[in-house]
């Protein structure tokens, strides 16, 4: 009987041990899971508080027919709540990535694309063979800065038609 109580003892310690164990992990792995969650959170505001807009004349873009290659100039203005990152975005016409020629113009030029700045993007491409008066169908894709550790993103896109 004494026999039976001791190993009985033994299994009861050793449970113990194991259970205590198993919670640390268990707690640890909620810890984890909580700051992903958190996370997760400051980048859905981030992208909530992102926001690029089309500004200018939708009906009147500048396309520049006198180079080898065309060029046409937009105009974005942030209209979001954080500051967007002015050397990245990626703009794309008719579906086609396109290279920014020169470097871009914020207005007011205070070197930072704020809320209500403007900025002028001209982009190129050498499949670009577009005449006055045609229609294309323009896409920015923009970052903001990073923000307690996160950057938002915004897109979009609009249909433009191009003056010479």
């Amino acid at each position: 009987m004494a026999d039976g109580g001791a190993s009985t003892m033994i299994l009861l310690v050793t449970s113990l041990l194991i259970s205590g164990a198993a919670s640390v992990v268990l707690l640890e792995s909620w810890g984890q899971v909580a700051e992903a969650s958190g996370t997760n959170a400051k980048e859905k505001v981030a992208d909530a508080e992102t926001d690029v807009s089309f500004s200018g004349d939708r009906g009147d873009v500048l396309l520049d027919t006198s180079g080898a290659n065309q060029e046409i100039t937009l105009y974005f203005q942030n209209t979001g709540v954080r500051v967007l990152d002015k050397d990245s975005f990626t703009i794309f016409v008719d579906g086609v990535s396109s290279s920014v020629v020169g470097s871009t113009t914020l207005y007011p030029s205070n070197g930072v694309w704020a809320t209500d700045y403007v900025i002028e993007v001209t982009v190129t491409d050498a499949s670009f063979s577009y005449s006055d008066n045609d229609l294309a169908t323009v896409t920015i894709i923009a970052q903001s800065t990073v923000t307690d550790g996160v950057k938002g993103t915004d897109s979009e896109t609009a249909e433009v038609r191009l003056s010479v």
